[in-house]
């Protein structure tokens, strides 16, 4: 009891001293802030010092990534046909004034192309094994700006496959589209052709990726090995957390060391 009524008391003390006296807590606040910039300071030389370990990961990352993207990731291919869009009824041409194309009509077609109805005659003309949500997760139409243009490109693994799905997409699109919106046939600007390169997987982005996946598990891995580690390394290490100048410090004998490891030896012998 007399133990807790002494801590109190203490702690009322420094309290009331603290308030009656404000420059005692603005020095103990920039004490504070001192503590936390030199922690800050450490810890960027703590980062410093193994500075090869996070380049190693870095290194190691990328390789990986980039490993992981060439031989698991199966390179995809981009096909390409485009419709032109003739008019918006069956009597007019299309009047940029009345009908904004990029926002009204190609959204309508663009919602008409990847319904049911076109999608299922393509996948029974071209006899596919998707299902009706992998096939439109392979269809993109675009309406480039300020143009009567909707692209209709596809991705696949095979070449092949991309444009055979791009050119029946249009081809059947074309026959769909008048009937249902009521409006003039839509012209083929542009048959899809077989790709010749490759669309991706992008083997720099990958790379970037696990370079830093890499950076940063290293990284977070050093602060937190510095965060727990609460070894004694020096004498400032002592005065700072312990308030506590050492009074003197023994420096590391390698000399003794290796008298110990030579007598060691020679007891060793001694026994054989």
């Amino acid at each position: 009891m007399n133990l807790e009524n002494k801590e109190n008391t203490s702690l009322e003390n420094v309290e009331n001293a603290t308030a009656l006296n404000p420059k005692a807590l603005l020095a103990f606040e920039e004490e504070e802030t001192k503590e936390t910039e030199i922690d800050l300071v450490d810890m960027f030389f703590a980062l410093f010092d193994k500075l090869h370990i996070i380049i190693l990961c870095t290194l190691v990352g990328a390789l990986l990534l980039n490993a992981f993207s060439y031989f698991f990731i199966k390179p995809t291919y981009q096909s390409t046909s485009k419709i032109y869009v003739v008019s918006a009824s069956k009597d007019s041409v299309i009047d940029f004034s009345d009908i904004n194309v990029g926002t009204s009509l190609t959204l309508d077609y663009e919602q008409l192309i990847l319904s049911y109805p076109v999608l299922s005659k393509v996948s029974d003309s071209l006899s596919l094994n998707y299902t009706m949500k992998d096939l439109q997760s392979m269809i993109s139409i675009e309406n480039p700006s300020d143009t009567r243009i909707l692209n209709i490109t596809v991705t696949s693994t095979d070449p092949k496959e991309a444009m055979d799905i791009a050119n029946k997409v249009m081809d059947i699109s074309i026959d769909y589209l008048p009937d249902t919106m009521g409006s003039n046939t839509p012209n083929v600007a542009e048959r899809a052709r077989l790709a010749d390169q490759k669309s991706g997987p992008s083997y720099t982005k990958y790379t970037m990726i696990g370079a830093v996946i890499g950076l940063i598990l290293s990284c977070a891995v050093i602060i937190a090995r510095y965060l727990m580690d609460d070894t004694i390394h020096s004498a400032e290490d002592m005065e700072k957390y312990f308030g506590v100048a050492p009074l003197s410090v023994i420096p590391e004998n390698e000399s003794l060391d290796d008298g110990e490891e030579e007598t060691s030896q020679k007891r060793k012998r001694k026994k054989v």
